[in-house]
C-alpha cells in the first residue's frame, strides 16, 4: 500500500512541475486582443491588449534614440475615418536598466494595454487595418512581432467587431491552464483532509449496501461539488475589470499578497498551525445532510468543500491567482469547474464501482508526506511573486543568483525529507525507503542539481519563464589580448564582432560561400534586440570566435527588422523572418545557423549560448 501512495505522490509532484514548464514553452509569448468602444463625443477608442507570458517583457511607447524598439501601431490610411490623437498607453510601465543599450528603459510585463482614438467619416460599415509593431524578450531571447489586427465597424453604432488575432495560442494557453486545474483537483483528493473521507461519503451514497440510488447520489454530489467551486470563480470573475486585472498582473500589492497566502499555506501544510472555515458553517450542511434524498447529496457536498478547505486552499487559491493575474474573464469560472470536476470524480466513479476502494491504499503517514510536498511547492512559488515585487520597484535585491540559490535549497531539502533525513512532528518514522521515496528524492536531486547549472551560466531554458534574466557581468578576452568585465554600463559598446566583413542578405552570403569554398554564418537579429547586444559583446567579441568567423565563415548579419522596401515581401526584415521560421522553426532572436554554400544547415542552429559552447558550435 505504501509503495502505492507514494507512487501517486511523486506522480502529483510530477505534474506540477511538467504543467508550470509546458506552459512556459510556448513560441509566441504575446497575445492580443482588441475592441472598440463608441464614445460620447461620436469618436471610436479602439483598444489593444496585449497579454506576455510570465518571464517575458515588451518596450513602451516612446522612441529613445539608439534604443530598443518601441510598441506602435501603423493604420492603413482610409477615407473612412481620420485618427485622432497618437496610440497611447493605458497601463503602468516601469524602469528596467537594459544592459544591451546602457541605458534605462521602460517596459511592460503582464499585460500591455494601448489605446488609439478614430473619429468615423461614414455611417456605413467600414474596417480598420492596423499592424502593431513591437519587441518582447526574456533576458534569452528576443522576439519582433508584427502582427496584422482588424476592428470591424458597423456604421451609425460605431460598434466594433474585433476579428480575432492568435486563437490559437489563446486556446493553447486556455487548455494547459484547465489541464493544471484539473491536475490540481486530482492533487485536492490525495490530502489528508479529503482521502479519508472518501469511504464514508461512498457509504452515506450506498445506504445500507443495497441502495440503487447509489450511483444518482454520487452523480449529484459530483455535481454539487463541481457547482459549488464554479460559484466561487463566478464571485471572482464578477468583481474582476480590466483596470483589476491589468494591476494584479504587475504591481507589488497583490503579488506581495499572494507570496504571503502561499508561505502562510506552506507553514500550515508542514504543521505549525491549521486553516479552517467556521465550523458552523460545517454543522449547519451536516444537519442538512442527515435529512436523506438527494437533496442532501448536495449538503454532503457542501460539507465536504467547506471541511476540506485547510487542505484544498492552496490549489484553489493558486488556480484564481493564476486566473486573475491572466486577466481573462472566463477563467476563474472555467478554472473552478475544472477543479470541481476533478475532486469529485473519484467519489462518483466509487459510487458506481464501490469494490474498487478495497484496493485503494490504507490512509497512514503518507498523507502527511503529501502535504510536506506540496509546502515545499507553495514556498517555491512564493519566491516568484517576491521577485515579482522587487522587480516592480526595481530595488534588484532577489537576483538570478539568489533565486536559484533559494529553489536549490528547497529541492534539496525537499529530497532530504523523502530519504527521512528530516521531518515534521506529524510524520511517521521511517522504518525502510520504498522505492516511492527514492523517485521522489531522485527527482528532488536531479532537478537541484539542474538549477545548479544555472548559477554556473547555463540559460535553463525549460524554466527561463519564471527566472530573474541572466546577469551580463562577464569576463572578456580582448583581441588585442587584453582582459576586461564586461558590466551593464559598457556592454553597449563592444563592436569589434561588427568590424569583420558581412552581407545583409542570405543570397549574396551564399553566393560568396560558393566562391570562397567557406561555411556560411547566419545570425538573424534585430537593430533592437538586447540580448542580441550583450551576445556580441560577449561572446562574438571572443578573439577565438573572432578568428573563427574570419577563417572559416562568409558572414550574414540578417536584420528581421530591416525596414529596406522588398520585392516579395513588405519589407526585407519581413522576408528574413519568414525564412527564419519557415526553414528553422524559431522566431525568437539571436540565432545563429552554420549552413553549407547551398545553405543547408549543418548543425542545430543555437540561440543565446556561454562562450566555451558557442565556440564548440562553430567548431
Amino acid at each position: 500500500m505504501k509503495k502505492i501512495s507514494t507512487y501517486w505522490m511523486s506522480l502529483v509532484m510530477a505534474i506540477f512541475f511538467l504543467a508550470t514548464g509546458s506552459i512556459q514553452a510556448q513560441q509566441d509569448p504575446s497575445f492580443i486582443a482588441q475592441s472598440a468602444k463608441q464614445q460620447s463625443d461620436g469618436t471610436i477608442q479602439l483598444t489593444f491588449t496585449i497579454s506576455l507570458d510570465e518571464g517575458w517583457y515588451m518596450y513602451g511607447t516612446q522612441a529613445i534614440p539608439n534604443g530598443p524598439l518601441p510598441v506602435s501601431a501603423d493604420f492603413t490610411p482610409s477615407a473612412d475615418y481620420e485618427l485622432v490623437g497618437t496610440l497611447t498607453e493605458t497601463t503602468p510601465t516601469h524602469t528596467k536598466y537594459d544592459a544591451g543599450f546602457g541605458l534605462n528603459v521602460e517596459i511592460f510585463e503582464g499585460q500591455a494595454v494601448l489605446v488609439q482614438t478614430i473619429r468615423p467619416l461614414t455611417d456605413k460599415d467600414f474596417k480598420v487595418l492596423a499592424t502593431l509593431s513591437y519587441q518582447t524578450c526574456n533576458g534569452q531571447e528576443c522576439l519582433t512581432a508584427d502582427k496584422d489586427v482588424t476592428f470591424k465597424v458597423r456604421g451609425s453604432s460605431a460598434a466594433a467587431t474585433p476579428a480575432s488575432t492568435n486563437e490559437k495560442s489563446s486556446e493553447q494557453s486556455l487548455w494547459m491552464f484547465l489541464l493544471v486545474a484539473f491536475a490540481a483537483g486530482l492533487g485536492g483528493v490525495i490530502t489528508p483532509c479529503v482521502f479519508p473521507m472518501i469511504p464514508m461519503t461512498v457509504g452515506f451514497f450506498m445506504g445500507n449496501g443495497n441502495s440503487k440510488t447509489g450511483p444518482l447520489k454520487g452523480i449529484v454530489f459530483g455535481l454539487s461539488v463541481t457547482l459549488i467551486y464554479t460559484a466561487l470563480g463566478l464571485i471572482v470573475s464578477l468583481f474582476q475589470s480590466t483596470a483589476a486585472t491589468d494591476a494584479l498582473g504587475t504591481h507589488w500589492i497583490p503579488n506581495l499578497l499572494f507570496a504571503l497566502l502561499f508561505i502562510v499555506f506552506a507553514i500550515s501544510f508542514l504543521g505549525a498551525f491549521e486553516i479552517t472555515l467556521p465550523s458552523s458553517l460545517a454543522n449547519k450542511a451536516d444537519r442538512q445532510a442527515d435529512k436523506g434524498g438527494f437533496l442532501a447529496a448536495f449538503f454532503v457536498a457542501l460539507a465536504m468543500v467547506i471541511v476540506s478547505f485547510s487542505c484544498t486552499g492552496p490549489f484553489v487559491g493558486s488556480i484564481l491567482a493564476a486566473a486573475v493575474v491572466d486577466g481573462v474573464a472566463l477563467k476563474p469560472i472555467l478554472g473552478m469547474a475544472a477543479f470541481g470536476l476533478a475532486f469529485s470524480l473519484p467519489f462518483v466513479v466509487f459510487s458506481f464501482f464501490p469494490n474498487i476502494m478495497k484496493k485503494m491504499p490504507k490512509s497512514g503517514g503518507w498523507l502527511n508526506v503529501v502535504k510536506v510536498v506540496f509546502a515545499f511547492v507553495l514556498m517555491a512559488f512564493s519566491v516568484k511573486f517576491l521577485y515579482n515585487v522587487d522587480a516592480y520597484f526595481g530595488w534588484g535585491i532577489i537576483s538570478r543568483t539568489g533565486f536559484l540559490a533559494v529553489w536549490i535549497v528547497l529541492a534539496t531539502l525537499l529530497g532530504a525529507y523523502f530519504l527521512g533525513k528530516i521531518q515534521t512532528h506529524h510524520d511517521s518514522p521511517v522504518s525502510s525507503l520504498g522505492w516511492g521515496r527514492l523517485v521522489g528524492a531522485m527527482i528532488c536531486f536531479v532537478f537541484a542539481l539542474y538549477l545548479f547549472t544555472g548559477l554556473l551560466g547555463a540559460p535553463l531554458q525549460t524554466i527561463s519563464g519564471m527566472l530573474p534574466p541572466q546577469e551580463s557581468n562577464v569576463q572578456v578576452v580582448l583581441p588585442d589580448n587584453t582582459s576586461t568585465v564586461v558590466t551593464h554600463e559598457t556592454a553597449a559598446t563592444f563592436n569589434a564582432y561588427r568590424s569583420l566583413p558581412s552581407f545583409n542578405n542570405i543570397e549574396d552570403a551564399l553566393a560568396e560561400a560558393q566562391k570562397s569554398d567557406k561555411k556560411v554564418f547566419l545570425y538573424f537579429k534585430s537593430h533592437t534586440c538586447s540580448v542580441c547586444k550583450v551576445m556580441e559583446a560577449t561572446v562574438l567579441n571572443n578573439p577565438d570566435v573572432l578568428q573563427l568567423l574570419a577563417s572559416n565563415y562568409v558572414i550574414a548579419n540578417l536584420y528581421v527588422d530591416d525596414k529596406t522596401p522588398d520585392a516579395t515581401e513588405k519589407t526585407l526584415g519581413r522576408r528574413l523572418r519568414k525564412y527564419q521560421t519557415t526553414h528553422y522553426g524559431i522566431a525568437s532572436q539571436p540565432l545563429y545557423v552554420v549552413t553549407d554554400a547551398n545553405g543547408n544547415a549543418l548543425k542545430t542552429p543555437v540561440g543565446n549560448s556561454p562562450l566555451e559552447a558557442f565556440i564548440n558550435f562553430l567548431q
